[in-house]
């Protein structure tokens, strides 16, 4: 029995912006031909003159042909030039001819010639030729209107069908197993394919099908990836669109679109609707301006979801970046059952992904995944496929064979800071001044206990800054604790530090300007949002909306307002002279480690150890590695103690 092949189908009816641009460059081409025939005609014709002009011009012997037309006399000079006149009738001419004495057969060494009344061949090359375009523009009328007129619609309906995707099969590029990680989120959606697969089974139990999936997470972690994975699980009719294709700027269009799309859906039952960045048109109604269309396409899909009936095996998937900006209305069970949340990758699913991308590729045998997951914290499973691909591309660029480990090290710093710009013009002063404030960050990381572990510092510059200190810890967090906090603020801090340790306050630069940003959100963070401040107390002070429509809505009176800000700032303040004794009392090796910068312009931890254990004063705390296990080895762990106990 054959295998289904994979069908994918634009709903009739619509008019996509490829069907118009077709109908306009035929029109446009049409035009054009037509105008350059009219234009080449009329300069084949030569200068037009009056008739009393052209009867001189005879009179005088300076005309060697003559062609008379039924409208339009030609004329031809002894210099070649070419003129015409227009007449009434050429019984009309040759009367004017014979009031000024001039008979057309007397003249000498003037070819005459008068052609019978009727249409020449070049007017009935252009008869044709206008014709000919005339039917042309019409039928393109015609095809142009019939697809606004298809399924007895009439006048602009046509907008009003969706321009959803339906694919048909499987789909055979992606599947579950080519979706690494993510072991919970598939087992939910397994369980959905499943049931379209086998309702029966669901069903004899007494269990509903879920009428909708929201999957929400940060861009880059899986969603729309799944969502094509489970078409090609599913075997049934998947029917793939957008938020914002249901906009249009007609009333009433994006809630015909939604219509649409769910009446085909359901004559194909069963079937999946996935609708990729939802919040297009389904944010919460009546907090802001928005028009009144784009209510009616979210009061649409709340109706279309809400009035399944139960037999019906039609399942919604939606996905988005901002779960928080959704109406509440659509979230609630009954529209959509289930919400699936995405996450950042961790260290097994990271090294999981980095495997399936090197598939296709050539490593080198001291390549070693498991290194660049470890340090890849952060970056979601599509910069992950990015890092693979930039390393490739970089061993290619170099001639090699294989790639090796330092192309993939690069392709990481290239994909979370920018590509390398050491062509970069700058004065030596700025130069060092990155060397001592990189150096800062570096020293005062290793000896605070609880800041991360330094990777790698650099005075290249990247993107937009003129170096980096990477500090990265080899573990998954989840929590940050207070002492945690206060360690990266006072690593951010230490980079100005070391300036004004070594340049003085009144040589301080613009270069610390991302830093005070990033230690500002944090503290502010502590005492606004975490409770971390015994002044302020556990209260959140945040707003979501405090910035809405640009007028500021706090929640809290000005004197509390006040405390925030002396707490920030002390805060701050309090790990700025932190980082300042650790670098006053290891100048020496600040000095070391800024020099070797300058030489070397990266170095990586081991090399900045051995900086460290040369030239530190004090030798620096030992960072602890906590053991970590997923929930379920933990449970399993202190199950097997207690029954070895017993």
């Amino acid at each position: 029995m054959p295998k289904n092949k994979e069908r994918s189908i634009i709903v009739e009816g619509v008019v996509t912006p490829k069907d118009i641009k077709r109908i306009v460059i035929a029109i446009v081409i049409s035009l054009f031909v037509l105008f350059g025939f009219l234009y080449f005609k009329q300069l084949s014709k030569g200068k037009r003159i009056p008739v009393t002009t052209a009867i001189q011009e005879i009179e005088e012997g300076k005309v060697t042909k003559i062609r008379v037309t039924d409208s339009e006399v030609f004329l031809e000079n002894k210099e070649k030039q070419k003129q015409y006149t227009t007449i009434e009738t050429q019984s009309s001419f040759l009367e004017l001819l014979q009031k000024e004495g001039i008979k057309l057969s007397e003249l000498d060494g003037v070819d005459v010639e008068v052609e019978n009344v009727g249409f020449s061949g070049i007017e009935i090359v252009s008869a044709i030729v206008n014709i000919l375009f005339l039917g042309f523009l019409a039928y393109s009328i015609y095809r142009f209107m019939g697809y606004f007129q298809k399924q007895g619609g009439g006048g602009l309906s046509a907008f009003g069908k969706s321009p959803a995707r339906m694919i048909i099969g499987k789909k055979p590029d992606v599947t579950f197993k080519q979706v690494a990680g993510l072991k919970e989120v598939k087992q939910e959606i397994s369980e959905v394919v499943d049931f379209l697969k086998n309702p029966k089974k669901f069903l004899s139990k007494g269990a509903r099908i879920p009428k909708g999936i929201l999957l929400e997470g940060p861009p880059g972690t899986g969603k729309t990836l799944l969502a094509r994975a489970v078409a090609g699980e599913a075997g049934v009719p998947f029917f793939h669109t957008s938020g914002a294709e249901f906009e249009e700027m007609l009333v009433g269009a994006g809630a015909a679109r939604v219509r649409d799309l769910f009446k085909r859906a359901k004559n194909v039952a069963p079937a999946i609707i996935f609708i990729d960045e939802i919040d297009a048109v389904a944010k919460k109604r009546g907090v802001d301006f928005r028009s009144t269309y784009s209510e009616q396409t979210l009061n649409q899909i709340l109706v279309e979801m809400d009035g399944f009936e139960k037999t019906d095996t039609v399942i919604v998937i939606a996905a988005t970046n901002r779960a928080d900006v959704l109406d509440p209305a659509l979230l609630r069970p009954g529209r959509f059952d289930r919400r699936i949340h995405f996450s950042l990758p961790d260290m097994k699913e990271r090294e999981a992904i980095l495997e399936i991308h090197a598939k296709n590729k050539f490593l080198a045998k001291e390549v070693d995944l498991k290194r660049i997951a470890a340090i890849t914290i952060g970056l979601s499973g599509a910069d992950l496929e990015n890092l693979m691909n930039e390393a490739a591309i970089l061993s290619v660029r170099e001639g090699k064979k294989e790639i090796e480990m330092k192309d993939l090290f690069e392709a990481m710093y290239k994909v979370s800071m920018g590509p390398q710009r050491k062509t970069r013009t700058m004065i030596k002063k700025d130069l060092e001044v990155t060397a001592y404030h990189e150096a800062g960050h570096a020293i005062v990381a290793t000896y605070v206990k609880e800041a991360e572990k330094v990777q790698t510092i650099t005075v290249i510059p990247r993107g937009h800054s003129l170096g980096a200190t990477v500090t990265k810890d080899e573990i998954e967090k989840t929590n940050y604790t207070y002492k945690e906090l206060l360690g990266k603020i006072a690593t951010i801090t230490a980079g100005r530090v070391a300036e004004a340790l070594i340049f003085g306050e009144d040589d301080i630069t613009s270069g610390a300007a991302s830093d005070i940003n990033a230690a500002s959100q944090i503290a502010r963070r502590m005492v606004k949002d975490l409770g971390m401040s015994k002044k302020t107390g556990f209260v959140k002070y945040s707003n979501e909306d405090e910035y809405l429509f640009f007028a500021v809505k706090q929640g809290y009176s000005d004197a509390t307002a006040e405390i925030i800000d002396k707490e920030v700032v002390h805060i701050i303040e309090s790990q700025r002279r932190r980082a300042t004794e650790i670098l006053e009392r290891e100048r020496e090796l600040l000095e070391a480690v800024a020099k070797e910068l300058l030489t070397k312009e990266t170095l990586d931890s081991e090399q900045f150890m051995e900086l460290v254990n040369k030239y530190g004063k004090v030798k620096p705390p030992k960072k602890e590695v906590p053991v970590v296990k997923s929930v379920e080895e933990w449970i399993n762990k202190d199950t097997d103690t207690k029954k070895q106990d017993d």
